[in-house]
């Protein structure tokens, strides 16, 4: 499975990214870069690096327990891939939150301090990435709608129950299959900014780099509390549900 947390860059890089290593702990490690005809730059490999981690102690004083909290540090290593110098995006799988309010969680802190510009997690539009494959004109199906009607009413809607009229309005999660540039990808994306790809299990770093160029940045955003947009296409969503004709 292919999984991370989206994030970008305020502006794109001025160059690549590039091996690098010092004696800290921190290291990036380019695995491959791809450049294609339009000029887009997929880049791939590890990032490593040591984060601050508590570590509770148990301690024994007669008949008397007492617990030791003290903080110490561990090495974490997370595959990525990213275009940094075009649209300015970055997918890793986020391990770590800072204690920092202004420091973005590992491992995007050190990709700030590697590519150079200030880069953060945004959040992703489910309602947007499911119309825009509506469409499209495309194969799609659902498998789970997630959405939120208030701040203390979350439903998620499995299975049959799970519709594509629902999945046009999914404001926290929706996860599926659509049929994009002759393959099926089964992926679940979330409004936090977290996506996963099942199938196909193994993706080249070059196609999932398109894949996200083109259909999971464009429903980026940097705003929190992004709304979910009028749908002018509602009609056709619900004739889909109903196995009629559009």
């Amino acid at each position: 499975m292919i999984a991370g947390q989206l994030a970008l860059l305020q502006e794109p890089a001025t160059d690549l990214l590039e091996n690098t290593h010092d004696q800290t702990g921190r290291a990036l490690e380019v695995e491959e870069t791809q450049t294609y005809l339009d000029d887009l730059v997929i880049q791939s490999g590890l990032v490593a690096g040591e984060v601050p981690q508590e570590e509770e102690r148990v301690l024994l004083d007669g008949h008397e327990i007492e617990t030791e909290t003290r903080k110490v540090t561990r090495k974490v290593a997370s595959e990525w891939v990213a275009d940094v110098d075009g649209e300015g995006w970055i997918l890793a799988e986020r391990t770590h939150s800072s204690d920092l309010e202004h420091e973005p969680d590992w491992p995007f802190n050190e990709f700030s301090r590697f590519a150079g510009p200030e880069i953060a997690p945004v959040r992703l539009k489910p309602w947007e990435f499911v119309r825009n494959q509506r469409d499209a004109d495309r194969e799609w199906t659902v498998e789970m709608v997630t959405q939120e009607s208030n701040l203390d009413d979350v439903t998620i809607e499995w299975g049959h129950g799970a519709l594509k009229s629902k999945a046009t309005d999914a404001d926290v999660g929706v996860a599926g299959t659509i049929f994009w540039n002759d393959v099926h990808i089964r992926l679940v994306i979330y409004a936090s900014g977290y996506l996963a790809i099942w199938e196909p299990a193994e993706m080249k770093p070059e196609l999932l780099g398109r894949f996200i160029h083109e259909e999971i940045v464009p429903v980026a955003t940097f705003d929190d509390e992004a709304d979910v947009e009028e749908d002018e296409g509602a009609e056709q969503a619900t004739l889909e549900d109903s196995g009629a004709e559009a």
